[in-house]
């Protein structure tokens, strides 16, 4: 037997408008949900507890709503495209590129390979996983290059030439 649309129209509604905010997405998730709940009794596989099923039903019609709208664009004019772009800038030197060129001969093999984990790696036990190693032991690597390489680099900016100019920023990185 097919439940009456008109008593449960109300009731999808009602779920749906607890999903979304606007009264007309929250008419067609109800709707919608009517519509699957008749395609349901029509197949013979009406579910025991009519109205728990459309509010459940109605919920998630709501929701891909929202998804649908979510992923909906908008096309933007150029002449906003060209207020939100920065303005170029220079790319500043990479410590990184330091780090390995004057500790390479500083470090051992083991340490090498640390570090060439630690930058080509997605996390601490992936690196250490590529190394063979415990994350504890990896990271105890890691903190003697580091000291290592702090240590290289206060040598370095006493003789460097642009250590007085602040326009001149290192970043890590490769």
């Amino acid at each position: 037997m097919l439940p009456d649309p008109e008593a449960l129209l109300p009731v999808a509604y009602r779920a749906a408008a607890r999903v979304v905010r606007s009264r007309l997405m929250a008419e067609e998730a109800g709707e919608r949900a009517l519509h699957l709940l008749t395609l349901a009794t029509l197949k013979g596989c009406a579910p025991h507890r009519p109205e728990a099923w459309l509010r459940v039903v109605a919920r998630r019609s709501a929701c891909a709503i929202l998804r649908s709208e979510w992923a909906r664009t908008e096309s933007v004019g150029q002449e906003v495209m060209q207020a939100r772009q920065a303005p170029y800038r220079e790319p500043r030197p990479l410590l990184g590129d330091f780090v390995r060129e004057h500790l390479h001969a500083a470090l051992s093999p083991r340490q090498r390979d640390a570090i060439d984990a630690a930058l080509h790696c997605n996390g601490t036990r992936a690196a250490a996983r590529h190394c063979g190693m415990q994350p504890r032991d990896f990271r105890r690597y890691l903190g003697v290059i580091s000291r290592k390489a702090r240590s290289a680099l206060a040598a370095h900016e006493a003789d460097d030439a642009f250590a007085d100019d602040p326009a001149v920023q290192f970043r890590i990185g490769s």
